[in-house]
């Protein structure tokens, strides 16, 4: 790697930041950063963000670490296929938001104007009835109702439509609440089957965690992942040392300095003050 902060320039595989003056998060956000040239390096596979940062107060799941390290390297569970399908088919499964108060307040102002204009119509046309009857002109009251009923004919085809919307609307609706539900189901079986994945890969890799742990100098009794019984931060390097990170650890505890750092992760290393 090579890192040029704080006007200081460096290069390798093991690089002691201690006497620059640069905080170790900013070190670790350019490490992760693909387009931050102040540390040009590999790029972090996911297993970084687990244990790329490595100090005195790393809080991790133990077993998420090593089943995240066993990823890096490859591994594979019975469970990988079935996941794929559910995450393919989560991303695919789309709930969108459907509005109907929209849609219910057009179907009753045109049903409002329906009976209005039938009211009308309906006084329009029993004042021709009148007019006829008294042998008077009808034909000013039959321009108002013929207007009337053409006015009338127009708000029913409004009408009409407006149910028509509403009745898609709620359709809609209805699919909508049905991904919905069918999402909280695929997300049940997806994260059950990640947690499986998650135990069988930790389980896997067990025994390799256990020596992973034999070979640093860090305190607690080499054990398997759920049963070690020391700091986060050891178990944090344990999993480290046997994952495939990529980008260089950002490491702030456990070494004298960054050759020796880097030799017992088997990793690139920036060492940082924390």
């Amino acid at each position: 790697m090579r890192i040029r902060l704080a006007g200081v320039e460096r290069r390798g595989r093991a690089v002691d930041l201690r006497d620059v003056d640069v905080s170790a998060q900013t070190v670790l956000e350019a490490v992760r950063d693909p387009e931050d040239d102040r540390i040009a390096c590999a790029s972090p596979q996911p297993v970084h963000e687990r244990v790329g940062f490595l100090h005195r107060r790393t809080s991790i799941s133990t077993a998420a670490a090593v089943a995240a390290a066993a990823r890096s390297r490859g591994a594979t569970t019975e469970y990988d296929g079935e996941l794929r399908a559910i995450e393919g088919e989560l991303a695919s499964v789309e709930a969108p938001s459907v509005e109907l108060a929209a849609a219910r307040e057009r179907v009753a102002e045109t049903a409002g104007d329906v009976d209005r204009l039938r009211e009308r119509v309906a006084r329009a046309s029993g004042r021709v009835e009148a007019r006829r009857e008294a042998g008077e002109d009808a034909s000013g009251a039959e321009a108002e109702l013929q207007e009337a009923t053409r006015e009338l004919a127009e708000r029913e085809t409004d009408h009409h439509a407006a149910k028509e919307d509403l009745a898609a609307a709620r359709e809609q609706a209805r699919e909508a609440r049905d991904a919905r539900e069918r999402r909280l189901e695929l997300t049940d079986r997806r994260d059950n089957l990640r947690r499986a994945a998650r135990r069988a890969l930790a389980s896997g890799y067990s025994e390799s965690f256990r020596r992973a742990l034999e070979a640093l100098p860090v305190p607690g009794e080499p054990a398997p992942p759920r049963e070690f019984a020391g700091p986060d931060w050891a178990a944090g390097m344990g999993a480290a040392r046997l994952a495939r990170p990529g980008a260089p650890l950002v490491v702030g505890c456990g070494f004298g300095n960054a050759s020796r750092a880097a030799a017992a992760l088997d990793a690139p290393v920036a060492l940082v003050e924390v």
